[in-house]
């Protein structure tokens, strides 16, 4: 196919969709559009590309079997488990109480794919207000293919898309059929789906009850989208969400994007976007508290955070500790790991760990001990070690990427950086370890990207909050960027 007639499916699908093909999906892409022409005997691309920008019924539904093909249908239910319990215990909460007065939840899953999604918010909100009979409970859930929404109708999932699921959530919502699961009716009947577009379709729309949402889900979809489409797709989901009504995207999808409608939130486990309404919320969500341990003043450690002495590793947030150990030898630890005295903390936290193997804690304390010391094969052993505790904990995946760093492996410390990134995405101090090894490797655009994150993500906290490792205050840290970026 000549270059220029590619440009022009490519420029046509945009203006439909929203969807950006890329250079490396280019190739894909021409034979995905020369397999269609063929299957509907066209005898040259140029013929496929007339039909599918005529108005005709034929158009319209090849659009549908070319969408199929370009667009992702991979879904399971509780999909990122750190997004779903920041909704179970934290949003969906907070907007329940919030909403007490009038007795109505709106809910939107846009780009719901099979369905996956709106169910698993279905169930969440059938555990936290089991009496919504009494409510007015709209779960919406949209998609721009029409085969992947007959399949949502269904209720109807192969074991795969249980991989995320509690078996006791399982056996409540579901039951056997042959080699499948169906979805209980009475959940399956919680949520509404409809074909959508979100780049074609005018929305808000109260005529079609496709406005004032609580809540928004529009996760892992902009990823897919030209840089234009989304900044036009999230200026109608800021105008149809309720004041105070929250939207939550895939990790950093929207880092290079203006929200100006919405404010963003910072919380453990993902950033989320408001359209505010101080007045109306009365529970406030938490901030990303602030940890009590090692200082890091140098603006040289701003940029390439490490410890002090063998510069290899951030401190450890003294949170996550399992506590039927004794708490006097973790606390006797930390006393000596702020001191500096490495070898002594370890030698308490072996202790501790004798007796609580999987205090994940004072495996992440004691990871970070060795590594000051240089004792990397120790370190990277209790990182092993409390990864086998908790797998999504983005801690001793940090810890790890700075020992491949002191290494010299900078490939595998980009590569643990980066599944920081995804587990928490608010993590701070990764999105600015990966900018000094961008850096390092002559890559300032990246280098740059990931600085503008630290930054937007320092921005959403007050300024006055400290940000561990650094012992700063945000603003200073803020500062501090500025400058040595415009040094």
């Amino acid at each position: 196919m000549e270059k220029a007639l590619l440009q022009k499916f490519q420029q046509l699908v945009t203006m439909h969709t929203g969807l950006q093909i890329r250079a490396q999906e280019l190739a894909a892409f021409e034979q995905t559009l020369l397999t269609r022409a063929k299957a509907l005997q066209l005898s040259r691309p140029e013929k496929y590309h007339q039909l599918l920008e005529g108005a005709s019924t034929q158009s319209a539904e090849e659009w549908k079997q070319l969408i199929a093909l370009l667009t992702n249908q991979e879904s399971y239910f509780f999909r990122d488990k750190g997004q779903f319990s920041l909704l179970r215990h934290t949003i969906l909460p907070e907007l329940i109480q919030a909403n007490r007065a009038r007795r109505a939840l709106r809910i939107w899953s846009a780009g719901c794919s099979t369905g996956e999604e709106a169910f698993s918010l279905a169930m969440l909100v059938d555990q936290l207000l089991p009496q919504h009979e009494n409510w007015k409970v709209f779960i919406l859930g949209t998609d721009i293919k029409e085969a992947a929404l007959s399949k949502a109708r269904r209720g109807l999932y192969s074991p795969w898309s249980f991989r995320l699921v509690e078996p006791a959530m399982q056996q409540s919502y579901f039951r056997e059929q042959q080699s499948d699961y169906k979805l209980d009716g009475r959940i399956r009947d919680m949520v509404t789906f409809r074909t959508g577009n979100l780049f074609k379709d005018s929305f808000p729309n109260p005529a079609a009850d496709f406005h004032e949402m609580d809540l928004i889900l529009c996760r892992n979809v902009f990823i897919y989208f030209e840089a234009n489409a989304v900044s036009v797709v999230l200026d109608k989901i800021a105008r149809t969400l309720r004041e105070g009504g929250y939207l939550m995207t895939g990790h950093a999808e929207l880092n290079t994007q203006k929200v100006n409608q919405l404010q963003a939130r910072v919380l453990p486990g993902s950033v989320v976007y408001q359209r505010a309404d101080h007045e109306r919320l009365s529970v406030p969500l938490p901030s990303i508290p602030a940890a009590p341990l090692a200082s890091i003043p140098q603006i040289a450690q701003i940029t390439n955070p490490a410890l002090p002495d063998s510069g290899s590793t951030p401190r450890v947030e003294p949170t996550p500790v399992i506590a039927a150990a004794p708490v006097n030898l973790f606390a006797e630890a930390e006393v000596l790991f702020r001191q500096k005295s490495y070898a002594a903390a370890s030698e308490k936290l072996n202790q501790l760990l004798q007796d609580e193997p999987q205090n994940y804690g004072a495996l992440c304390l004691a990871a970070q001990s060795c590594a000051n010391l240089a004792r990397h094969e120790e370190a990277t052993e209790y990182c092993r070690r409390a990864i086998a505790v908790n797998s999504f904990a983005p801690i001793p995946y940090s810890l790890l990427a700075h020992i491949a760093e002191e290494r010299g492996d900078g490939e595998t410390a980009s590569d643990l950086l980066k599944k920081v990134i995804y587990l928490a995405p608010t993590f701070i101090p990764a999105y600015l370890d990966l900018a000094a090894l961008y850096n390092e490797q002559g890559d300032e655009s990246r280098a740059q990207k990931m600085r503008a994150t630290a930054l937007e993500l320092l921005r959403a906290l007050p300024s006055e909050t400290i940000v561990e490792p650094y012992a700063l205050a945000a603003q200073e840290i803020i500062s501090q960027l500025q400058s040595a970026s415009v040094g």
